[in-house]
Formats: structure tokens, sequence, C-alpha cells
């Protein structure tokens, strides 16, 4: 098996860690673990909220920032909405329950004008449309990802062309850009790609917080 890349917690002469993140990732960060019954279920969130408080340690200290597709800020707006309101899902017990995690989910990742006018703003959380150039980029790891038997939906590859559009337009290192993600079809399609920076799934027992953060 070949060895996992590590994260450095700080990087020298202020550079920076960027995340992209995927839906699965980002809506862990805001489900109670109180609420699920299930015990697999349970530590998977547990694993990613462990990933998130190193993140957000970066994050606090001006050190990283995280980038999200808005296609996946809307997948995690309707996972929370699942948990309140589908049938078979629901596991809020009610609609204050529900309320109090999406509106943390919704003040994170959006800005207030007075902030985003402040000479001193620390942008952490950035949504990234999917404009031409993410666009233009699908099919071609799409393409890469069928000839390794790798099945992903547009928003799967959307991870991918948004890591790539972030190198190529916005001179982002590839060792400090690293793609998070539950999704094994998508990370094992990103293994094979010399282009794109490393994935992680905080799930696995070798991408822990121990073994990946030094």
């Amino acid at each position: 098996m070949p060895k996992v890349r590590k994260i450095k917690k700080t990087l020298p002469n202020k550079q920076k860690n960027y995340y992209v993140v995927d839906a699965s990732f980002l809506v862990n960060k805001y489900i109670p673990t109180k609420i699920i019954n299930d015990i697999k279920h349970k530590r998977r969130i547990e694993d990613c909220q462990q990933w998130w408080k190193e993140i957000d340690k970066q994050l606090r200290r001006g050190r990283a920032r995280v980038y999200i597709p808005s296609a996946c800020i809307a997948e995690s707006f309707k996972v929370l909405a699942q948990l309140a309101f589908h049938p078979q899902l629901k596991r809020f017990k009610s609609t204050q329950q529900y309320n109090y995690y999406r509106n943390k989910l919704h003040n994170q990742i959006s800005l207030q004008p007075l902030k985003l006018r402040s000479f001193s703003r620390n942008i952490t959380y950035h949504d990234i449309p999917m404009d031409r150039d993410i666009i233009l980029s699908i099919d071609r790891f799409y393409e890469l990802f069928a000839k390794y038997k790798k099945r992903v939906g547009v928003i799967d590859l959307s991870i991918a062309t948004t890591a790539k559009y972030l190198m190529d337009f916005f001179d982002i290192p590839k060792d400090n850009l690293h793609i998070v993600t539950l999704d094994k079809s998508l990370r094992g399609g990103i293994q094979k790609s010399q282009d794109l920076p490393n994935a992680y799934d905080p799930t696995f027992v070798s991408h822990s917080i121990e073994r990946i953060f030094e």
C-alpha cells in the first residue's frame, strides 16, 4: 500500500493549507451524533468532526482556507432537511433542533456585507460556482475515471475539476491543496490522476487525524 502523504498543521512562510471538500464531509460537521443510532454512521460522523476540529484551528490562525463547490453546499442543506422531514430518514426531534444546525451551516459558509467590506477580513470559506472552466474539464476527468471503472456523477467530478481550477487559475500549489471526500470511487479516480492533489477520507483508519496531520 502506498504511503499516505501527511498534512502539515503549520506551513512555513505564512503558506496555507487549502481544502476542497465534498458534501458528505461538509454536512457531517453539522450533524449531531446524538441523533444517530447506527454505530457505524455515528463513528463516520465523529471521524469527520475530528478532522474539522483541526481544520478549524488552522482557519482561526489564518493558515487554511476551505473551498466548496456550490452544488455540494446545496446537497449539504438537502441532507440536513432529510434528517428533519423525510419519513424514513428523520432524526431531528424538532424543527427548532433542525433550524439550529441548519443555521450553523448557513452562518459559517455565508458572509455578512459588513465583514465582506472590512479591510481586515479573514474569509475562510469560499463557494465555487460551476462556471465555464470547471464545466469544460468534466468530460476529461470522466474519461479518466471511466478508464479505471470509477463510477461518479457530475457533482463528484466537480470536486476534481474544482481542484484543477484552483491550481490553474489561482496558482495554489498542488502540495498545499487537499481534497476531502467520503466517496470511494471519487477518491480512487483522483488517485489515478497525476494532475490532481491527494484525496483523503477521514473515515479510513489510515487517514485518521492522528496519522495524517503533523
